[in-house]
């Protein structure tokens, strides 16, 4: 099996085109005219969560915090959700389900439901922004600034609720030149991020804000966190909750390096067909 982004770069050339689509696949989200903003992402059982470990609200509210995190990362205002349950037999949590997608105070307008071997929850969310921030925007000299703490969930075995920074993409929108959410790890998404940009990157490791119990090495590659990671202009002003961990160069690749200035190959963050 391919790597994911590679993956996602053949569906991209099969997908076809639209006057009315303005950005495609390969961002956070696709953006349509009139500042229409649309994301969607799964959720399987088995393979984004375990059911012994998290609840059905849990599920849900991790569900839509992920589809939502995409939007905070294009600096979009959330409209409503859609979603799809695939509903394996004997499952009687419907309800606290829908409950979990509706508790960022973010709308279900509607949906599907299927039966299906394991559990399966499939949303899309809708959203506007005037100026929707582009992964692809960023340019050598700006700093790269996320928005809170990473590392969390690998420290916690993928168990933690999960808060989309809608507040902080709203933020940032006014000042990043490029922006995308902390899904896979920030070594994995300051590459996206570099390469959608024609730029490099170098991150300081050491200057990444940790969450409470984890590693360096959760916080560079552990993922599922949604913090976002945005590159701003060196004289931008920014909030006091935003660190800066690196900056973008002219230099191909994203090298990450260690307190004493060392690259760290080892870290490549998550990747579902790795």
């Amino acid at each position: 099996m391919l790597p994911e982004d590679e993956l996602v770069g053949l569906i991209a050339r099969a997908a076809g085109a639209s006057r009315d689509v303005l950005v495609g696949i390969g961002d956070d989200a696709a953006v349509l005219r009139d500042g229409l903003v649309a994301s969607t992402d799964v959720l399987v059982e088995g393979v984004h969560f375990d059911r012994s470990r998290l609840d059905a609200r849990a599920i849900g509210a991790r569900a839509a915090a992920a589809n939502l995190s995409d939007l905070a990362a294009m600096g979009a205002r959330p409209l409503c959700l859609l979603a799809a349950f695939g509903l394996p037999e004997r499952f009687g949590e419907v309800e606290e389900l829908a409950e979990g997608l509706a508790s960022h105070g973010v709308p279900v307008a509607g949906g599907d439901l299927s039966r299906a071997p394991v559990l399966v929850v499939s949303v899309t969310a809708l959203g506007r922004a005037e100026r929707p921030v582009l992964r692809s925007g960023g340019r050598p000299g700006d700093l790269l600034a996320v928005t809170g703490p990473l590392g969390g969930q690998a420290a916690s075995g993928y168990t933690l609720p999960v808060t989309p920074r809608l507040a902080e993409g709203a933020a940032l929108a006014s000042v990043a030149t490029a922006m995308i959410d902390i899904s896979d790890g920030i070594a994995a998404d300051a590459r996206r991020l570099a390469e959608a940009s024609g730029v490099g990157a170098l991150v300081r490791l050491a200057d990444l804000p940790r969450a409470l119990g984890a590693s360096l090495e959760q916080a560079a590659a552990g993922g599922e966190d949604y913090e976002l990671l945005a590159a701003v202009p060196p004289e931008a002003a920014l909030p006091s909750w935003a660190t800066v961990v690196g900056r973008l160069r002219e230099q191909p690749g994203v090298v990450l390096v260690d307190a004493a200035g060392m690259p760290r190959t080892d870290l490549v963050g998550y990747d579902h067909f790795a």
